[in-house]
């Protein structure tokens, strides 16, 4: 009686486990995002002054008004950082993937 009671404690434990641990299906597919992010970042494709390549990791959101607020970059480079930050900041963004308060993070590969 006692192996019973506790197998029923540890699969009521592993069931509860089971339940908290699925999540909803919250990916999503950002096509049109990202086609505009990446037609508003090629107004300069060739960027001077880089050595080498370089990756930047974006984090923005969408304001109110479905603009673009960068909230981080991960970049060192202070003239990157602030073409990523003046290029993209409050411009509309017209797919309407992402919901106003939502962020995104995205990776930028500049090559020299």
């Amino acid at each position: 009686m006692k192996k019973l009671f506790l197998s029923v404690i540890v699969t009521l434990f592993m069931s509860t486990a089971f339940a908290a641990n699925k999540s909803p299906n919250t990916a999503k597919n950002f096509d049109e995002t990202y086609r505009e992010l990446t037609k508003m970042l090629n107004t300069y494709p060739n960027f001077g002054g880089l050595d080498q390549d370089v990756v930047v990791k974006v984090k923005i959101a969408i304001n109110e008004k479905h603009e673009i607020v960068v909230l981080n970059t991960n970049t060192t480079n202070e003239e990157l950082n602030y073409y990523i930050k003046n290029t993209l900041n409050y411009q509309k963004l017209l797919a309407d993937e992402l919901e106003v308060g939502k962020g995104l993070v995205f990776l930028v590969k500049f090559t020299k």
